[in-house]
């Protein structure tokens, strides 16, 4: 049965029961804290407002055709700890751009993405991309990067909602086809029409996508007669991780990292942010109890540049047991 919950803390929490190998049942426990954060002046303080655990994925408009805003918080488990932001890449002052640059760092992260104005793919004697137009501002959504259908309406397996798969010999000459907005800052030679870009972004995946399915394992009859519900033997818990590898970190964060953020806000070029010294345990109280508690792990990090907002996520879980228990959880200062 699930452990009873007490949480002496004035965060919001969810306990709920997931499935994991065969015949096990794992009870995990998200604990979710909200922070405002001041882009001139760097502070960042608990929010007064606790906004609630995401129940259900966030997308943009549909799953099937628009970018995931927001994977819900119900989920078992993280082998790692992982970020990702959301929102709109600003220009300084919001002075217009054909280019600029993006950055975030915290812990072992370290990531560069550059924004382009809206371009091109023209024929001109060959196929060449058109200098970018000068923009202000971009969401950083999945829709502005390499990928979408091709001429055969065939998916992008790396990005289904994404633009620019193209091939040269389905295109009309005639035509202007728009490329990526958000790509890794490698040299301008190395874009070219036939040859696939390297998804950039900083968002979600959905699971679907082949970055996340490659974990999902294999479902056959041996899983259908043998295993189902439960994962299959080749499933890696690398499903749960929702975001590019380049935003994983190894283990977890400590809960006082430092996170940077340049080229994201009209107000000041760089922003130095600290996560609010705190930390989450659980406190069994169970008689067969080994240990006197549980540290639950910070294992995702949300940036939301509109909002201005950092939500964290801790989590922890245990095999449900047959036996009566109650967990207390508690707030601790770093």
């Amino acid at each position: 049965m699930l452990a009873h919950i007490i949480n002496q803390t004035p965060f919001p929490h969810f306990s709920f029961e997931k499935l994991g190998y065969k015949d096990e049942h794992w009870q995990t426990i998200a604990v979710k804290v909200t922070c405002d954060f001041d882009p001139l002046t760097g502070m960042c303080d608990i929010a007064d407002e606790q906004k609630s655990l995401i129940m259900a994925d966030v997308y943009r408009t549909t799953p099937e055709n628009s970018s995931l805003l927001h994977e819900t918080d119900l989920v078992s488990y993280k082998p790692n700890a992982e970020i990702y932001l959301v929102g709109t890449a600003r220009t300084l002052d919001e002075t217009p751009l054909a280019q600029w640059e993006t950055e975030f760092s915290i812990g072992q992260i370290h990531k560069k993405l550059t924004i382009s104005g809206p371009r091109y793919w023209e024929h001109h004697h060959d196929w060449q991309l058109s200098s970018p137009q000068p923009i202000s501002a971009l969401p950083l959504i999945y829709e502005n990067t390499y990928g979408g259908k091709n001429s055969h309406q065939k998916a992008y397996e790396k990005n289904p909602v994404g633009l620019g798969w193209y091939e040269s010999r389905y295109l009309d000459k005639a035509l202007q086809y728009p490329a990526p907005q958000i790509h890794y800052p490698f040299s301008e030679q190395v874009f070219q029409l036939n040859k696939p870009w390297e998804v950039a972004g900083y968002g979600q995946y959905s699971r679907w996508w082949q970055q996340r399915s490659q974990f999902a394992g294999t479902y056959k009859d041996k899983w259908l007669n043998h295993i189902k519900p439960y994962y299959p033997d080749d499933f890696k818990s690398d499903f749960f991780m929702s975001t590019p590898v380049d935003q994983h970190q190894q283990g977890f964060f400590v809960g006082n990292e430092r996170l940077s953020l340049s080229g994201f806000f009209a107000q000041t070029p760089r922003v130095d942010l600290a996560l609010p010294n705190i930390g989450f345990v659980a406190i069994p109280h169970f008689s067969h109890s080994k240990t006197p508690y549980e540290l639950l792990a910070l294992d995702t990090i949300c940036v939301s540049l509109d909002e201005q907002k950092l939500y964290l996520t801790w989590r922890y879980r245990q095999l449900i047991s047959t036996m009566e228990s109650t967990l207390q959880l508690q707030a601790y200062k770093l």
